[in-house]
């Protein structure tokens, strides 16, 4: 259950506030001393934010947002109350002992209370205050283990093997609440436990997500009811497409066709839903995935470095000695309408050639005239599993260089901190200035994401924080390789 709330400067609400979250962290799964203890790292800075950050607005309001995933929580709270510059607030134990001078010993509460603290300056869009926990998930393993007693015995893979069945055999319906568990079965069955989605082994969680509608899938059966493949797409929130994020076919029925019939089919309720596109994120420690997507007309259009750990792959070799990247590789399901274009000078001819390549049709401008916002909007979020970040440029105002240079400062101060990905708005005429104006920030080409933020088209820029061997980076595509060698230029 996720949550947002709009609260009023009143301490009247602290109360309230602490009684949500503790049994909110309870009901994500939190143990009970670690949401006692997320609970005052919030009391605190809610508190903080009430007695200080508004001393002449009695009407004011500040912004808390829950989320949460499978391994981990996280709060955002946001507030747009007086300047302020956490470096300057440090805790002096020495100070303390001898003045009784306890400044700063709230955010030091703060960060011992939580895994990753994060505090980010967005001018005069205001502060954000973003506190993560991660989730002790208990071993599926152990679970499992635990429980097989209970359960009725798995076949055998020779029990479930009809080797004479090809793909035209099976029944490819659209997936629903009821196959959630047949769904973590055939993972298990599939992976183990080295699936890197780790709630595709919790069916309840799986039954939340297609309840939610959140996802779009086929499930592959037999005619006695086996299911041996299931492909899914993840819809994203704030743009019509969506991402192919969940695939796998039983090692016993795979080289029959089975994923090819599952993706027609998966397109053709795409295409039916009126889903304005489909990408993939294809890692690049091995080209099967890439290959998968280029085989049903899926275009290259960005390289992102370093933009996941270093995961295992059932049936792959383990060592790849360092971060994943992944290719974006998309596909349009329906001709977009013509939009305008303003391509920064640098990247004009790659990116108006990606536009070619997909087929959508644009209209590039150059030194058209534009009118900034009065405040820059930069949304933000955070991946704390892969140690990545990803602003999301909505305006540009006047403070843009001086805000995204604070919020860099900011993201700077996660824990081994891997890339932060930059998506800057082509249809918006301020976008060549503003991108030359950045120029010494240390981002690099990454690649076109068409209609991947309210329908409309992004130029994706990085920044990596890792050391990466490109030489080790896998692209399937001849335009692929093209975007990697310009990358490789900058990136050197």
């Amino acid at each position: 259950m996720d949550a947002q709330f709009q609260i009023a400067i009143d301490e009247q609400f602290i109360s309230p506030i602490c009684e949500f979250t503790y049994n909110w962290c309870l009901n994500c799964g939190v143990d009970r001393d670690d949401a006692t203890k997320f609970t005052i790292a919030l009391s605190e800075l809610v508190t903080d934010i009430i007695l200080f950050a508004y001393p002449k607005e009695s009407n004011a309001h500040f912004d808390i947002s829950f989320r949460h995933t499978l391994s981990n929580v996280e709060i955002i709270v946001s507030e747009v109350g007086e300047p302020f510059d956490p470096d300057r607030h440090r805790y002096n134990a020495d100070k303390m002992k001898e003045e009784g001078d306890f400044e700063g010993a709230g955010f030091r509460l703060i960060r011992r209370f939580c895994d990753e603290f994060v505090f980010v300056n967005k001018g005069k869009e205001g502060k954000e205050f973003h506190l993560s926990k991660e989730i002790d998930v208990q071993s599926i393993d152990m679970m499992i283990e635990r429980s097989r007693a209970e359960k009725p015995e798995e076949p055998t893979a020779e029990e479930i093997e009809k080797p004479g069945l090809q793909a035209e055999n099976f029944n490819y319906p659209q997936v629903t609440p009821y196959d959630a568990e047949d769904i973590a079965k055939l993972i298990y069955r599939t992976y183990k436990y080295t699936y890197t989605k780790e709630e595709l082994y919790y069916p309840k969680k799986i039954e939340e997500t297609l309840l939610g509608k959140e996802k779009l899938g086929v499930i592959a059966r037999n005619d006695d009811g086996l299911a041996v493949g299931y492909f899914a797409v993840l819809k994203k929130t704030d743009s019509n497409i969506a991402e192919v994020g969940e695939a796998v076919v039983s090692p016993n029925y795979r080289k029959r066709g089975i994923m090819s019939k599952m993706m027609k089919r998966l397109i053709e309720l795409a295409r039916e839903q009126k889903l304005a596109g489909l990408y993939g994120k294809a890692v690049t420690n091995h080209p099967v995935s890439q290959k998968v997507n280029h085989k049903y007309d899926f275009i290259s259009t960005a390289l992102m470095l370093a933009d996941t750990r270093n995961v295992v792959f059932g049936g792959f070799d383990s060592d790849y000695p360092q971060s994943v990247s992944v290719v974006i590789d998309f596909l349009p399901l329906f001709t977009p309408n013509k939009a305008t274009v303003y391509l920064p000078a640098k990247y004009r001819d790659i990116l108006a050639e990606t536009f070619t390549e997909l087929d959508i049709p644009v209209e590039v401008k150059k030194g058209a005239k534009f009118k900034l916002a009065k405040k820059s909007d930069i949304d933000l979020s955070i991946n704390y599993s892969d140690s990545t970040s990803l602003l999301v440029v909505n305006k540009y105002g006047p403070d843009f260089v001086a805000v995204l240079s604070d919020m860099i400062t900011s993201l700077k101060e996660q824990e081994d901190l891997h890339a932060i990905f930059l998506d800057l708005p082509l249809q918006n005429a301020a976008t060549p200035q503003q991108f030359n104006k950045i120029k010494d920030l240390g981002f690099i080409y990454s690649g076109l994401t068409p209609l991947f933020h309210e329908q409309a088209h992004y130029l994706r820029l990085q920044k990596i924080y890792t050391e990466l061997d490109l030489d080790l980076i896998e692209v399937y595509s001849q335009f692929g390789k093209k975007i990697k060698k310009l990358i490789a230029d900058e990136y050197h």
